[in-house]
């Protein structure tokens, strides 16, 4: 039995639609698409943060002999360790942004991570020697 053409067919023929081609070109649009979107993702994407190391352990017992040599106050010993505790958190967070990296204590960090110990020193010297909001401000009514 001879088969009879598609009502489907028989119209995209008579309308004189080649449709191997049609599907070549919806084939053809759908891989173009496939692969712009693949490049807006991997062009819009931010690269990822790095990991370094940071020795802190080194940090805190380098301070805290510094300090037990001192013949301070108990307040006055307390009021150096915030102080200085706030600097370390600004510096390790200006090296942070700078290199774009996490910082790990290097205990957690097995191998391979830069160690930026020498870095986050620096930047904490140089907060710890600006001078505070409240130093640089004379006392109202004080003369020059």
């Amino acid at each position: 039995m001879p088969r009879r053409p598609d009502r489907a067919r028989l119209a995209l023929r008579q309308a004189g639609v080649d449709v191997p081609a049609l599907l070549a070109t919806l084939l053809l649009a759908a891989a173009v698409a496939a692969a712009v979107a693949v490049a807006m993702v991997r062009l819009t994407q931010l690269d990822p943060p790095r990991i370094a190391s940071v020795r802190l352990g080194e940090l805190t017992a380098r301070f805290a002999l510094d300090v037990a040599g001192d013949a301070r106050s108990e307040e006055a010993a307390a009021a150096e360790a915030r102080r200085w505790a706030s600097a370390l958190q600004q510096a390790l967070r200006t090296v942070a942004e700078r290199h774009r990296a996490v910082l790990l204590p290097s205990r957690a960090v097995a191998e391979g991570a830069p160690d930026l110990t020498p870095e986050v020193e620096a930047a904490l010297a140089r907060t710890l020697e600006a001078p505070a909001a409240g130093d640089a401000m004379a006392p109202a009514g004080a003369r020059p």
